[in-house]
Protein backbone atom coordinates (compact mmCIF):
# COMPACT_ATOMS: atom_id res chain seq x y z
CA UNK A 1 0.00 0.00 0.00
CA UNK A 2 3.11 2.27 0.94
CA UNK A 3 4.73 1.56 -2.78
CA UNK A 4 0.94 1.65 -4.42
CA UNK A 5 -1.70 4.13 -3.40
CA UNK A 6 -0.05 6.54 -1.89
CA UNK A 7 2.22 8.06 -5.01
CA UNK A 8 -0.76 7.32 -7.01
CA UNK A 9 -2.68 9.79 -4.43
CA UNK A 10 -0.09 12.09 -4.31
CA UNK A 11 0.07 12.68 -8.16
CA UNK A 12 -3.52 11.70 -8.91
CA UNK A 13 -4.49 14.27 -6.34
CA UNK A 14 -2.39 17.16 -7.96
CA UNK A 15 -3.52 16.04 -11.51
CA UNK A 16 -7.35 14.01 -10.76
CA UNK A 17 -8.62 14.83 -14.57
CA UNK A 18 -6.28 13.03 -16.30
CA UNK A 19 -6.81 10.04 -18.22
CA UNK A 20 -4.83 7.65 -15.74
CA UNK A 21 -4.29 3.79 -16.45
CA UNK A 22 -6.53 3.12 -13.26
CA UNK A 23 -6.10 -0.33 -13.99
CA UNK A 24 -2.14 -0.39 -13.92
CA UNK A 25 -1.34 -1.53 -10.49
CA UNK A 26 -3.25 -4.54 -10.25
CA UNK A 27 -1.43 -5.36 -13.73
CA UNK A 28 1.86 -4.58 -12.48
CA UNK A 29 1.09 -6.77 -9.64
CA UNK A 30 0.31 -9.53 -11.33
CA UNK A 31 3.89 -11.73 -11.00
CA UNK A 32 2.38 -11.68 -7.09
CA UNK A 33 1.13 -15.57 -5.82
CA UNK A 34 -0.78 -16.39 -2.85
CA UNK A 35 1.59 -18.16 -0.01
CA UNK A 36 2.40 -21.71 -0.34
CA UNK A 37 -0.32 -24.48 -0.45
CA UNK A 38 -2.84 -21.90 -1.81
CA UNK A 39 -4.97 -22.73 -4.54
CA UNK A 40 -6.73 -20.07 -6.81
CA UNK A 41 -8.98 -20.45 -9.45
CA UNK A 42 -10.90 -17.67 -11.53
CA UNK A 43 -14.95 -16.77 -11.23
CA UNK A 44 -16.91 -14.58 -12.96
CA UNK A 45 -19.38 -12.44 -11.63
CA UNK A 46 -22.52 -10.76 -13.14
CA UNK A 47 -20.63 -7.28 -13.75
CA UNK A 48 -16.67 -8.16 -12.42
CA UNK A 49 -14.55 -10.79 -12.14
CA UNK A 50 -13.57 -12.36 -8.93
CA UNK A 51 -11.36 -15.05 -7.87
CA UNK A 52 -11.46 -18.29 -5.21
CA UNK A 53 -8.60 -18.34 -3.02
CA UNK A 54 -8.11 -21.09 -0.66
CA UNK A 55 -5.40 -20.91 1.30
CA UNK A 56 -3.63 -24.24 3.34
CA UNK A 57 -5.93 -25.92 5.91
CA UNK A 58 -9.25 -23.62 4.59
CA UNK A 59 -11.23 -26.56 4.93
CA UNK A 60 -14.39 -25.85 7.43
CA UNK A 61 -17.73 -24.88 6.64
CA UNK A 62 -17.51 -20.99 7.06
CA UNK A 63 -16.47 -19.10 3.74
CA UNK A 64 -14.85 -15.39 3.52
CA UNK A 65 -15.95 -12.65 1.18
CA UNK A 66 -13.22 -10.49 0.37
CA UNK A 67 -13.01 -6.68 -0.86
CA UNK A 68 -9.86 -5.02 -1.62
CA UNK A 69 -9.15 -1.78 -0.68
CA UNK A 70 -6.85 1.10 -3.45
CA UNK A 71 -8.59 4.40 -2.48
CA UNK A 72 -12.07 3.17 -4.83
CA UNK A 73 -9.59 3.59 -7.62
CA UNK A 74 -6.95 1.21 -7.82
CA UNK A 75 -5.53 -2.21 -6.68
CA UNK A 76 -7.54 -5.42 -7.42
CA UNK A 77 -6.95 -9.28 -7.31
CA UNK A 78 -3.40 -9.23 -7.87
CA UNK A 79 -2.34 -7.03 -5.50
CA UNK A 80 -3.93 -8.36 -2.35
CA UNK A 81 -3.93 -12.48 -3.81
CA UNK A 82 -1.46 -12.97 -0.96
CA UNK A 83 -3.14 -10.85 2.08
CA UNK A 84 -6.52 -12.73 0.71
CA UNK A 85 -4.21 -16.47 0.85
CA UNK A 86 -2.88 -15.47 4.13
CA UNK A 87 -6.37 -14.49 6.33
CA UNK A 88 -7.74 -17.55 4.36
CA UNK A 89 -5.34 -20.11 5.81
CA UNK A 90 -5.72 -18.49 9.73
CA UNK A 91 -9.45 -18.16 9.33
CA UNK A 92 -9.51 -21.83 7.45
CA UNK A 93 -12.28 -20.92 5.15
CA UNK A 94 -12.34 -20.40 1.49
CA UNK A 95 -11.75 -16.82 0.30
CA UNK A 96 -13.75 -15.57 -2.78
CA UNK A 97 -12.05 -12.39 -3.49
CA UNK A 98 -14.06 -9.50 -5.62
CA UNK A 99 -12.66 -7.11 -8.12
CA UNK A 100 -15.40 -4.86 -7.93
CA UNK A 101 -15.59 -1.91 -10.45
CA UNK A 102 -14.39 1.12 -9.14
CA UNK A 103 -14.42 5.06 -10.05
CA UNK A 104 -13.77 6.63 -11.76
CA UNK A 105 -15.84 4.59 -14.08
CA UNK A 106 -18.52 3.67 -12.23
CA UNK A 107 -20.15 4.92 -8.86
CA UNK A 108 -19.28 3.21 -5.28
CA UNK A 109 -23.33 2.62 -5.50
CA UNK A 110 -22.47 0.24 -8.15
CA UNK A 111 -19.14 -1.30 -6.07
CA UNK A 112 -21.75 -2.42 -3.20
CA UNK A 113 -24.00 -4.20 -6.22
CA UNK A 114 -20.93 -6.23 -7.03
CA UNK A 115 -20.06 -6.98 -3.62
CA UNK A 116 -23.68 -7.98 -3.06
CA UNK A 117 -23.62 -9.92 -5.97
CA UNK A 118 -20.75 -12.41 -4.88
CA UNK A 119 -22.38 -12.28 -1.12
CA UNK A 120 -25.10 -13.49 -3.07
CA UNK A 121 -23.44 -16.28 -5.20
CA UNK A 122 -22.12 -17.60 -1.61
CA UNK A 123 -25.21 -18.14 -0.62
CA UNK A 124 -26.49 -19.10 -4.00
CA UNK A 125 -24.03 -22.05 -3.41
CA UNK A 126 -25.31 -22.96 -0.41
CA UNK A 127 -24.24 -21.45 2.55
CA UNK A 128 -25.86 -20.31 4.92
CA UNK A 129 -25.25 -16.29 6.25
CA UNK A 130 -24.34 -17.69 9.46
CA UNK A 131 -21.09 -19.06 7.82
CA UNK A 132 -19.95 -16.22 5.86
CA UNK A 133 -17.23 -13.42 7.32
CA UNK A 134 -17.01 -10.26 5.17
CA UNK A 135 -13.27 -8.78 5.39
CA UNK A 136 -11.71 -5.62 3.80
CA UNK A 137 -9.34 -3.56 3.73
CA UNK A 138 -9.44 0.70 3.71
CA UNK A 139 -12.06 1.40 0.60
CA UNK A 140 -12.77 -2.32 0.98
CA UNK A 141 -13.74 -1.53 4.64
CA UNK A 142 -16.29 0.47 3.72
CA UNK A 143 -17.16 -1.91 1.16
CA UNK A 144 -17.74 -4.86 3.90
CA UNK A 145 -19.69 -2.38 6.04
CA UNK A 146 -21.96 -1.07 3.40
CA UNK A 147 -22.60 -4.79 1.82
CA UNK A 148 -23.68 -5.62 5.42
CA UNK A 149 -25.77 -3.08 5.83
CA UNK A 150 -27.59 -2.99 2.28
CA UNK A 151 -27.75 -6.59 2.39
CA UNK A 152 -29.69 -6.53 5.63
CA UNK A 153 -31.92 -3.69 4.04
CA UNK A 154 -33.01 -5.79 1.24
CA UNK A 155 -34.06 -8.85 3.46
CA UNK A 156 -30.63 -10.75 2.11
CA UNK A 157 -29.14 -10.87 6.09
CA UNK A 158 -26.26 -9.99 7.54
CA UNK A 159 -23.17 -12.11 7.31
CA UNK A 160 -22.04 -13.85 10.73
CA UNK A 161 -19.04 -11.53 10.86
CA UNK A 162 -17.20 -8.92 9.04
CA UNK A 163 -13.95 -7.95 9.49
CA UNK A 164 -12.42 -4.23 8.70
CA UNK A 165 -8.36 -3.23 8.17
CA UNK A 166 -7.79 0.34 8.12
CA UNK A 167 -11.41 1.07 6.79
CA UNK A 168 -12.15 4.32 4.98
CA UNK A 169 -15.19 4.99 6.07
CA UNK A 170 -15.85 8.64 6.43
CA UNK A 171 -16.59 10.17 2.72
CA UNK A 172 -16.51 13.73 4.56
CA UNK A 173 -11.92 14.42 4.35
CA UNK A 174 -12.85 17.33 6.83
CA UNK A 175 -11.76 15.11 10.44
CA UNK A 176 -8.94 13.56 8.29
CA UNK A 177 -7.40 16.86 7.22
CA UNK A 178 -7.69 18.25 10.70
CA UNK A 179 -5.74 15.05 12.07
CA UNK A 180 -3.09 15.22 8.58
CA UNK A 181 -0.59 17.32 10.21
CA UNK A 182 -0.55 15.15 13.70
CA UNK A 183 0.12 11.53 12.47
CA UNK A 184 3.45 9.73 11.24
CA UNK A 185 1.65 7.72 8.24
CA UNK A 186 0.23 10.05 5.95
CA UNK A 187 -1.02 7.79 3.56
CA UNK A 188 -3.76 10.00 1.92
CA UNK A 189 -2.22 13.43 0.99
CA UNK A 190 -4.48 16.58 1.75
CA UNK A 191 -4.39 16.96 -1.98
CA UNK A 192 -5.67 13.33 -2.37
CA UNK A 193 -8.08 13.16 0.21
CA UNK A 194 -9.94 16.54 -0.99
CA UNK A 195 -10.25 15.19 -5.04
CA UNK A 196 -11.01 11.79 -3.61
CA UNK A 197 -14.03 13.43 -1.98
CA UNK A 198 -14.54 15.76 -5.09
CA UNK A 199 -14.74 12.99 -7.47
CA UNK A 200 -16.98 10.69 -5.31
CA UNK A 201 -19.56 13.18 -5.08
CA UNK A 202 -19.45 14.50 -8.59
CA UNK A 203 -19.32 10.85 -9.57
CA UNK A 204 -22.57 9.61 -6.95
CA UNK A 205 -24.44 12.76 -8.07
CA UNK A 206 -24.17 12.33 -11.45
CA UNK A 207 -26.55 9.07 -10.59
CA UNK A 208 -28.53 10.91 -8.19
CA UNK A 209 -26.88 8.71 -5.38
CA UNK A 210 -26.10 11.17 -2.52
CA UNK A 211 -28.21 11.50 0.37
CA UNK A 212 -30.34 14.47 1.72
CA UNK A 213 -27.35 16.40 2.92
CA UNK A 214 -25.23 15.56 -0.65
CA UNK A 215 -23.06 13.45 0.45
CA UNK A 216 -22.13 9.83 -0.47
CA UNK A 217 -23.69 7.39 1.82
CA UNK A 218 -21.40 6.48 5.25
CA UNK A 219 -21.43 3.33 7.20
CA UNK A 220 -21.54 5.83 10.04
CA UNK A 221 -25.08 7.02 9.14
CA UNK A 222 -26.74 4.02 9.03
CA UNK A 223 -28.25 1.72 11.48
CA UNK A 224 -25.72 -0.28 13.14
CA UNK A 225 -28.25 -1.65 15.85
CA UNK A 226 -27.94 -5.73 14.14
CA UNK A 227 -24.78 -5.81 13.31
CA UNK A 228 -23.23 -8.95 13.62
CA UNK A 229 -19.96 -9.05 15.98
CA UNK A 230 -17.08 -6.48 13.73
CA UNK A 231 -13.28 -6.44 14.35
CA UNK A 232 -12.03 -3.18 13.21
CA UNK A 233 -8.04 -3.47 13.06
CA UNK A 234 -5.80 -0.07 12.42
CA UNK A 235 -2.27 1.32 13.04
CA UNK A 236 -2.40 3.57 16.12
CA UNK A 237 -0.14 6.33 13.99
CA UNK A 238 -1.94 6.16 10.40
CA UNK A 239 -4.57 8.44 9.28
CA UNK A 240 -7.56 6.35 8.88
CA UNK A 241 -7.20 5.85 12.79
CA UNK A 242 -9.48 8.41 12.52
CA UNK A 243 -12.57 6.53 10.56
CA UNK A 244 -11.59 3.63 12.81
CA UNK A 245 -12.25 4.95 16.28
CA UNK A 246 -15.37 6.66 14.39
CA UNK A 247 -16.97 3.60 13.33
CA UNK A 248 -16.29 1.14 16.20
CA UNK A 249 -17.65 3.94 18.65
CA UNK A 250 -20.62 4.26 16.32
CA UNK A 251 -21.40 0.62 16.19
CA UNK A 252 -20.73 0.31 20.13
CA UNK A 253 -23.03 3.50 20.58
CA UNK A 254 -25.74 1.65 18.62
CA UNK A 255 -25.25 -1.56 20.97
CA UNK A 256 -23.68 -4.26 18.65
CA UNK A 257 -20.67 -6.08 18.58
CA UNK A 258 -17.35 -4.50 17.61
CA UNK A 259 -13.94 -4.99 18.60
CA UNK A 260 -11.28 -2.52 17.95
CA UNK A 261 -7.66 -3.68 17.30
CA UNK A 262 -4.99 -0.43 17.07
CA UNK A 263 -1.50 -1.36 16.52
CA UNK A 264 1.72 0.87 17.62
CA UNK A 265 3.76 2.19 15.19
CA UNK A 266 1.95 0.37 12.27
CA UNK A 267 1.08 1.83 9.24
CA UNK A 268 -1.61 1.32 7.21
CA UNK A 269 -2.75 -1.96 5.97
CA UNK A 270 0.47 -3.40 7.80
CA UNK A 271 -0.72 -6.93 7.54
CA UNK A 272 0.06 -6.91 3.68
CA UNK A 273 3.39 -6.49 4.82
CA UNK A 274 3.38 -9.98 6.84
CA UNK A 275 6.53 -11.18 4.57
CA UNK A 276 8.47 -8.26 5.74
CA UNK A 277 7.33 -7.64 9.94
CA UNK A 278 6.01 -10.21 12.19
CA UNK A 279 3.56 -7.56 13.72
CA UNK A 280 1.75 -8.08 10.03
CA UNK A 281 1.28 -11.56 10.74
CA UNK A 282 0.38 -11.28 14.39
CA UNK A 283 -2.87 -9.28 13.11
CA UNK A 284 -3.72 -12.06 10.75
CA UNK A 285 -3.70 -14.40 13.44
CA UNK A 286 -5.79 -12.25 15.40
CA UNK A 287 -8.18 -12.33 12.64
CA UNK A 288 -8.38 -15.91 12.69
CA UNK A 289 -9.08 -16.01 16.23
CA UNK A 290 -11.71 -13.68 15.81
CA UNK A 291 -13.44 -15.27 13.10
CA UNK A 292 -13.56 -18.87 14.25
CA UNK A 293 -14.48 -17.78 18.04
CA UNK A 294 -17.59 -16.35 15.62
CA UNK A 295 -18.13 -18.27 13.52
CA UNK A 296 -18.52 -21.89 13.44
CA UNK A 297 -16.84 -23.96 11.16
Amino acid sequence: MQVTVRPVLQTWGALPNLPWPYGLIDTIATPLRAIGGSTVRPRKLTNCDAEWVRGPGADSDRVLLYLHGGAFICCGLHTHRRLVSRISAVCKAPALSVDYRMLPENPITESIEDCLDGYQLLLDLGYRNDQIVIVGDSAGGYMALMTAIVANERGIGYPAAVVCQSPFVDTDPERKLERLGNVRDPLFPANGLMSLAELMTKVEGERGHLDEYGRVRRPLDADLSGMPPVLIQAGADELLVVDAELIATEIADQGAECTLQLFEGQFHVFQAAADLIPEGQQAIDMIGEFVREHVAG
